[in-house]
């Protein structure tokens, strides 16, 4: 069985910061969505955002705490867009998540599905995550980053990252039960 430690005074100094990494398509959103919903079963509070792809590829936010989801990836022929890569992203998408982002804190597992190249290189999109995780109002973040932009995500998160979780086919379903009992382990010293 995978697990996940953290630093044994890691939460006297600050809430832990996970980051969830690994290939495209092998499960990061999903693995967050399954934590998601096993913490909240569990009575505790799930906050902030998700990105879902549909089975026609289409790219929506999910709002963890509300359920409420919304359309992420536009049409090139929105008006209001960001272009990164493959995807173009519809700014007013943008703008709510952000919205849902500030007013996700304090809670008890906070979600930011993903930081990338928008947000590390480009300081566009999900903005809002930095100035939420500085603020530290929740018990643990899990945060899915790209492989390629691990080293830019342990300079530049505020609260520095407490474990990386490496999700792969041969891990990603036994790393739902540890991460569920380091989280629960994690917030019950926290609350």
């Amino acid at each position: 069985m995978y697990s996940v430690r953290f630093p044994d005074r890691m939460t006297e100094l600050a809430p832990p910061t996970i980051i969830v990494t690994g290939a495209r398509t092998v499960g990061k959103s999903t693995l967050c969505h399954k934590v998601c919903a096993a913490v909240q079963a569990q009575g505790y509070t799930c906050t902030g955002i998700i990105t879902l792809r549909s089975p026609s590829g289409q790219l929506d936010v999910l709002d963890v705490r509300s359920g409420e989801k919304r359309q992420l990836t536009a049409s090139t022929s929105t008006t209001r867009s960001l272009v990164q890569g493959r995807f173009t992203f519809d700014a007013q998408t943008i703008a709510w998540g952000n919205q849902v982002l500030a007013a996700s804190t304090p809670g008890d597992l906070l979600v930011v599905d993903e930081l990338g190249p928008l947000e590390f290189i480009r300081g566009e999109g999900w903005m809002t995550a930095f100035d939420v995780l500085a603020r530290g109002e929740f018990a643990v973040a899990l945060i899915v980053v790209r492989p390629d932009l691990l080293a830019r995500a342990r300079d530049e998160l505020p609260l520095g990252v407490s474990a990386v979780v490496h999700v792969t086919h041969d891990t990603r379903d036994s790393l739902e039960t540890s991460l569920l009992d380091s989280i629960g382990q994690c917030m019950s010293v926290c609350r």
